[in-house]
């Protein structure tokens, strides 16, 4: 049932957006990542901040999983797994990543 201040007029979901710092949208395909002493698994990176990211790849990783991720010719960066649904993963990075790095990533991305 709805209040009787709602009943006529449309509202909006709530912009809840918890994050420290603001995610970059972009579609990276050159991106990598890589489980202790195995082959590059080659992936997407659909999001990044200086703190974490995401990626679309066709791998199964555990929550709490390192990992190294690697894009472009950007040095590579030690994250850890946070989540993962269906072929997306979500990571968080061990160390802040540079401004310099994020914003590069941004302006080509």
């Amino acid at each position: 049932m709805a209040l009787k201040s709602t009943r006529y007029r449309k509202v909006e979901p709530a912009a809840l957006n918890r994050r420290a710092t603001p995610r970059h949208t972009m579609a990276i395909s050159s991106a990598s990542l890589k489980r202790n002493g195995n082959k590059s698994i080659p992936a997407t990176l659909l999001d990044i901040s200086i703190y974490g990211c995401r990626f679309e790849v066709d791998a199964v990783f555990k929550e709490g999983e390192k990992v190294t991720v690697t894009v472009d010719e950007h040095a590579p960066v030690i994250a850890t797994m946070v989540w993962q649904k269906t072929k997306q993963v979500g990571c968080r990075f061990v160390d802040a990543l540079d401004t310099a790095v994020l914003r590069s990533l941004t302006i080509s991305g």
